[in-house]
Parts: C-alpha cells; structure tokens; sequence
C-alpha cells in the first residue's frame, strides 16, 4: 500500500502528528538534560521518561533537573491524560473498524494454500460438512467468497464455528474481489452455482466460466473443480481452466468435497454413477436366500454374476420412486431407470409406500422376506 493512500486517513494523520510531538519533545528534554542530569545519559533515557509521564505511571527513576527539562515535564504531565487518551481511543477505533471490515466481509486475507468457495447457494452448508468427512477442515484456512449479507453470514458461520472460516464480500468475477481472498496463493477452488439474491439458473454458468478465466490469470497452479448447471457449457468450464466439472444435483456437495481428497475418488463416484456405463444393477434376491445370511447370497452373486452386492432393499410396502426422486439429475435418472429394469411398478401412484436401504450389511445379516432387490456392481 502507497504511503499516501495510509495517510488519507484521519486517525492515521492523528498519530502521525503525535508521534512527530513525541519525536520533538523527546529530543529537546535529551538536548537539555544531556551532560547536566546524570539520569538521562541517552536518547532512549529519556524517550523512557517521556512514556512513563505521558502513561501517568510516574516510576520516578528519572526527573529532569534543568529548567528547559521542569518546563517540559510541566506540559507533559498537562498534556499526558489527553495524549495517552488520544492514542489508546486511536488504536481502540482501529480495532473496531478492523472488527466491522471483517464481520462484513471487506477486508483481505494473507493465507497461503487456502482453500477458496466462490459463491453462495443450498450446497454450501452440505459441501463444507461433506469436505469435513474427506479431510480434516481445521487443518485449512477456508474462505468464502460472495455476495451474502452480514447476517446470513453470522448465520453460516455459528454452525460452523470450529472451523476458520474468513469471509470476503463481493462479486467473485471482479479480479480485485478474488485478489482480497488472496486466490494468487490458494490450493483448492470450488465455484458453486452462484444463486444467491435471486440470481438465475441462467447466468451462473457464465459467471463460473468469467471467474475461471480471471482466477487463471492470477493463478495456474491451483486446482479448481466447478459446479455447472447446463451440460453443454461444460466443455467451455474445462477449456478456461477448470480441472473438473460436477453437473447439478443434489449430490454435488459430496462430489465437490471428495476432489479435494483426490481425483480418484471422484472418478469412482462418478463412475458407479454413470448412465453409459451401466455398472450398477438393481436385481431381485432369489427366494432361495430367505433365511440365510447375506455372505452365502454375496458369494453367490460374485459367482454367478462376477459382480459384487454393496446393498439391499427392504420393501416394508409398496412405494413409488417418484416420491423419492425428485431431481432431473443425472443419477436420479439413473436410479429411476434401474427400477423401471424391475418387475415391481415402481411407478404407480397410487400406491403408498416405504423402504430401507442396508448399504454393505454384516456377513451373518439374515435376508428377510422384506429384502427383495439388491445393488451390485459389475
């Protein structure tokens, strides 16, 4: 920061001004006292007489003995409560507005290899707790970055409140705004689907792709994984310098944080949930393995279908899938599409329903009538 821009300032200018007294009276009482008082033998004895009378402690090691020494200590000691008022009431109003800039999110940060969230929308809260799961969170610096207002923030922040978590106000396709995170030193960068104060579906994923030029410029080292929410603009994401794009839905908050951890992670989760590869089947369980333990019908499947069961599902009666998948997302569908691969209607609405999912059961789990389909991977 230049010199010029500190001291616009008034409170700087104030201190400025009474350092600059200081500085003068400090050097006229060691002028004066030098050679004739035999207590004041250095520049820095008689600074410490001026800090103890101005601070009303008053030790009495030193007292001046010369004329000009008595008249100066005179206007000290009037002047000492208003000076020592003047500068503690300066340094307390720099603390509070320091307070106030930080609440409100208009300071900076100094961090290095931090972890930076652009944006504001329902996967915040669930990404941070998910990221938890991946990797201790309060081994990081964590910093976010949008255009929440200070309650909202105050809100957010009291649920998370183990974490150190900084706050930076503003619009993150604005360089100066990312350069305030200090996003030149970061490590990881998420970009979620900014919606917060209304903002539309529709531009989100042009401000993901602007804030992922401008954070390129800045820095090319830092990993970024970006949320999109058109398929199609997914390919420009990638080609301005995202590492990886997570397309919406509801299970972006775990798939954002499992990147973080490492990129194989979030190549199996996308893996087990793509539609083209098919790996996961839901099929029936033969009535043959009611009664028996879940390691005889796991070494049945690994068998017979070279697959392994990860789950079953116990009907306790009969539901529809429409009331649990709600979401276009692609793993909706996907799960959608593997029911309708059953026998049950799955679908029909008018049939009330419920379920369990017992996701890896105990090898002594004894399968019930109720457990009627399973999840296995090929």
């Amino acid at each position: 920061m230049k010199i010029k821009h500190i001291f616009k300032d008034p409170i700087n200018k104030l201190l400025l001004l009474i350092f600059i007294f200081l500085l003068i009276i400090g050097l006229l009482l060691y002028i004066s006292e030098f050679g004739k008082n035999p207590d004041i033998n250095s520049l820095f004895d008689a600074f410490w007489w001026l800090i103890v009378t101005i601070a009303t402690v008053g030790y009495g090691d030193i007292v001046p003995r010369t004329i000009i020494g008595k008249i100066i200590g005179i206007i000290i000691i009037m002047l000492g409560v208003t000076l020592f008022s003047l500068i503690s009431g300066s340094i307390a109003s720099l603390l509070v507005e320091w307070r106030i800039k930080e609440r409100k999110g208009l300071g900076k940060v100094k961090f290095k290899n931090h972890i930076v969230i652009l944006g504001w929308n329902n996967h915040l809260e669930k990404t941070l707790e998910a990221m938890n799961k991946f990797i201790n969170l309060e081994d990081y610096h964590i910093v976010l970055v949008n255009q929440a207002d200070e309650e909202d923030y105050e809100n957010f922040r009291s649920r998370f409140a183990d974490l150190n978590i900084k706050f930076i106000h503003g619009d993150f396709t604005k360089e100066n705004v990312l350069k305030r995170a200090n996003i030149s030193q970061a490590k990881h960068i998420i970009i979620l689907s900014d919606t917060y104060g209304g903002k539309s579906l529709e531009e989100c994923d042009e401000r993901t792709l602007i804030s992922i030029l401008l954070i390129r410029t800045l820095n090319d080292t830092a990993k970024i994984y970006a949320e999109v929410v058109k398929e199609e603009k997914a390919k420009y994401v990638l080609r301005a310098g995202a590492d990886d794009i997570i397309l919406g839905s509801e299970f972006n908050s775990v798939l954002l944080s499992s990147a973080l951890l490492s990129p194989a992670y979030h190549m199996l989760l996308r893996e087990i949930a793509s539609l083209e590869n098919m790996r996961v089947k839901l099929i029936s369980i033969p009535k043959i393995f009611i009664g028996k333990n879940f390691k005889e019908f796991f070494d049945y499947i690994k068998k017979e279908e070279h697959a392994i069961t990860i789950g079953l599902v116990s009907m306790k009666k009969e539901f529809t899938i429409n009331d649990f998948l709600s979401s276009d997302s692609s793993i909706d569908n996907f799960i959608r599409q593997k029911f309708e691969e059953a026998e049950e209607d799955f679908f029909d609405e008018e049939k009330k329903n419920d379920y369990d999912l017992k996701l890896n059961p105990d090898d002594s789990y004894i399968i019930s009538e109720n457990d009627t389909y399973a999840f296995i991977i090929k």
